[in-house]
């Protein structure tokens, strides 16, 4: 057992030190902006978009940069956000946004490589994202559900604004601190869920879900990894299954597809949560969305008048 906390403490130091390297940057530019009249300067800028969706404009601060940096990048942006008065609704669809559009670059660099388009696999991650966000404040307008005012404070610690340099540098010090507790609870987590087999018994329930959505059955194998483990994984799998010829290029297409708007379902989704994020909206949520936007884009693909096959095809 001890060798066992050592190892899994060594583990998740070694991941801690490839977030911090990407946060504190982050934090320390958000800082200097912030002093600066940056961030107070821009807001205007995106208030119009993001008042289509509900959010604060300084949430496209939050966007972009997990659009660019990813998950933990979007994180240590969050504190733009404390002042604002905000919805359940409102903490989900940003954590929802960015379980959808982070880290592009590399991402969809992956999806390149596996036989996907960049940029069309990015314009469909963006749009689906923008769109998240709209559906929850349309189904919490609707409903009532998520309505209720949700607190923020918790963000400030990740680099309180409006206070004193030392104040500000303490509280990212905490910040990061309780970081590294959360990953250490998280692959604590996701061991146990490996050796008690639960991993495998997600798996299959999420097999019927991706069949049902059209894929084709040499695929669906690698997309459930994918979803359950990330991007890069399920899209390795792929590229390392391209010389295959059992597996149709419009396989890759809609497998890939998949793999941009839902992977990593554990461990992000997990993060997000801890956030503030909405669970069911987070998890299951995503899922039905991702579903359906698959099915449409097979829809639109098989009725597109010339040659809508071929033109998925070129696409991937």
């Amino acid at each position: 057992m001890a060798s066992y906390l050592v190892g899994l403490t060594q583990k998740s130091l070694r991941t801690f030190w490839d977030l911090i390297v990407i946060m504190i940057p982050i934090m320390v530019g958000l800082r200097v902006a912030d002093q600066f009249g940056v961030i107070e300067a821009i807001g205007p800028v995106f208030e119009p978009v993001m008042g289509l969706i509900n959010l604060p404009a300084e949430t496209a601060i939050v966007f972009i940069t997990s659009a660019l940096m990813g998950v933990y990048g979007a994180t240590a942006t969050l504190p733009v956000l404390v002042g604002y008065e905000m919805t359940a609704a409102q903490v989900t669809s940003i954590c929802l946004f960015i379980l959808i559009v982070h880290n592009l670059p590399i991402e969809q660099a992956i999806v390149r490589k596996a036989g996907g388009s960049f940029w069309g696999t990015v314009f469909l991650r963006i749009s689906v994202g923008f769109l998240s966000c709209w559906l929850i404040e349309l189904f919490s307008q609707l409903t009532g559900y998520l309505l209720a005012p949700q607190s923020i404070d918790h963000f400030k610690y990740l680099g309180q604004p409006d206070v004193g340099h030392l104040e500000w540098a303490l509280s990212s010090f905490y910040a990061l601190g309780l970081l590294f507790g959360i990953l250490l609870v998280l692959m604590l987590l996701l061991d146990i869920l490996d050796s008690l087999k639960i991993t495998n018994l997600i798996n299959k329930m999420l097999n019927p879900i991706l069949r049902l959505s059209g894929l084709d059955p040499s695929v669906t194998p690698i997309t459930t990894t994918g979803v359950l483990l990330g991007l890069s994984y399920g899209g390795g799998l792929i590229i390392a299954k391209a010389k295959d010829s059992n597996l149709s290029r419009d396989a890759k297409f809609y497998s890939l597809c998949w793999l941009s708007l839902c992977h990593s379902l554990i461990e992000d989704t997990a993060i997000m949560v801890a956030l503030g994020g909405d669970i069911w909206m987070l998890l299951v949520g995503r899922l039905l969305l991702t579903f359906v936007v698959i099915r449409l884009i097979m829809l639109w693909f098989d009725k597109m008048p010339f040659g809508g096959k071929r033109v998925a095809q070129d696409i991937a």
